[in-house]
C-alpha cells in the first residue's frame, strides 16, 4: 500500500500549497499528456451508456441537445456528440482547458469508438476524420457547432432553462461539497427539459485505490470528519464520501426521478443493479468505518462507483 500513500502524500503537498493545483494539473495534463487515456476511457464506456440512454431512458439521440458536464481537456466529448446527435452540443469545464495536443488523439478516439450499427451517419464521420487537420481546437469546435465553457462554477452554469435533453459527467459528482453539489443538480433541473435525462457517473472510491489496488476502495470512509479535512481536505483530494443512499433523495429533491441505479462491484468489475450488487466485495470491513458510516448498507459497502441515469420531472 506504500504506493498509495505515496500518492496521497504528493497529491497533499501540491493540494496545500498556494497555487499548487493548478501546477499538478500543468505537469499532469498540459506536460505529462494524461488526458490521452481520458479519450480511451470516454472511447470505451461511451458506447454503453448511449445503449442505456436510448434503451433504458427512451432518449432519441439524433437531435438531441447533449450536454457534458466537467468534459475534461480534450474535444472527444464534443465530437462524439456530433457524431450522435448531430451537433456537438455543450461542454462546461471548471479548471480544465481543451489544449491543442489532444485535438488528433479525439478526433481518432472519436472515429475508433464502437458505436452501435446505425448510430453513425457516414457523412458525419467524413467530417470528422478531416477534423484531424483542423488549424486548432476553436477551428474544430466551431466546425461542429459545439460550444464550450470555461471556469465554470457549479453553482452557476451558464446555460438557459429547458435548453437541454441529456446532460452527462463522469467522475465529477464526487468532488463537490454536498451543499454545492444539491445546488448543482436544482440547476441541472433547470437546465433540462421536461422528460429529459442525467446521467452521473458518482466514484465512491476512495481516490488512492486508482493508485494502488490494494488500498481498500472505501479506506476513506475510515476516517471522522476532522481527520479526514487533515487528510483530504485539498483540491486534489476531496471526496465528499457520500453514500448511493445519501445520493437518490438528492436527485429526487432537484426534481428528477429514478430510471436506474447501476452499481459497479469489486473483484469482478461487472455492472449490476438491486441485490446483485450483494455478491461484490465489501469496500471495508464495518468494524473499520468511522462511526457516522457504520450503519451504511450491505449494497453500499459493496458499491465502488454508481451510475444515477435519472428523468426531468
Amino acid at each position: 500500500m506504500w504506493r498509495a500513500l505515496a500518492k496521497g502524500t504528493g497529491l497533499a503537498a501540491f493540494g496545500h500549497l498556494p497555487g499548487g493545483s493548478g501546477l499538478y494539473r500543468r505537469l499532469t495534463r498540459e506536460i505529462g499528456g494524461t488526458q490521452v487515456t481520458h479519450v480511451d476511457k470516454l472511447a470505451r464506456v461511451l458506447p454503453i451508456y448511449h445503449r442505456l440512454w436510448t434503451e433504458r431512458a427512451g432518449i432519441r439521440m439524433e437531435g438531441a441537445r447533449f450536454w457534458m458536464y466537467e468534459g475534461g481537456w480534450t474535444p472527444y466529448p464534443l465530437l462524439a456528440s456530433y457524431l450522435l446527435t448531430g451537433s456537438g452540443g455543450v461542454v462546461t469545464n471548471g479548471a480544465g482547458r481543451m489544449l491543442e495536443r489532444y485535438l488528433v488523439p479525439a478526433v481518432n478516439g472519436a472515429l475508433a469508438t464502437t458505436w452501435p450499427a446505425g448510430a453513425v451517419p457516414a457523412g458525419r464521420r467524413r467530417a470528422v476524420e478531416a477534423l484531424r487537420w483542423a488549424t486548432g481546437v476553436d477551428d474544430l469546435i466551431a466546425a461542429i457547432g459545439g460550444t464550450l465553457h470555461g471556469g465554470v462554477d457549479p453553482e452557476r452554469p451558464p446555460l438557459a432553462d429547458a435548453s437541454i435533453d441529456l446532460v452527462h459527467s463522469g467522475g465529477a459528482l464526487e468532488h463537490l461539497p454536498p451543499v454545492v453539489l444539491a445546488r448543482f443538480l436544482a440547476e441541472t433541473r433547470r437546465i433540462v427539459a421536461k422528460g429529459g435525462v442525467s446521467s452521473h457517473v458518482f466514484d465512491h472510491r476512495d481516490h488512492l485505490h486508482h493508485a494502488d489496488k490494494r488500498w481498500p476502495f472505501l479506506a476513506h470512509l475510515a476516517l471522522p470528519d476532522a481527520a479526514y479535512r487533515v487528510a483530504s481536505g485539498h483540491a486534489l483530494g476531496y471526496h465528499s464520501r457520500l453514500t448511493p443512499a445519501q445520493m437518490v433523495p438528492l436527485f429526487r429533491a432537484a426534481g428528477f426521478e429514478l430510471i436506474a441505479l447501476r452499481r459497479l462491484i469489486l473483484p469482478d468489475h461487472l455492472w449490476v443493479e438491486g441485490d446483485e450488487a450483494l455478491s461484490g466485495q465489501p469496500g471495508l470491513s464495518r468494524r473499520l468505518l468511522a462511526p457516522r458510516f457504520r450503519d451504511i448498507s450491505d449494497l453500499d459497502l459493496r458499491t465502488a462507483a454508481a451510475h444515477y441515469l435519472c428523468r426531468a420531472i
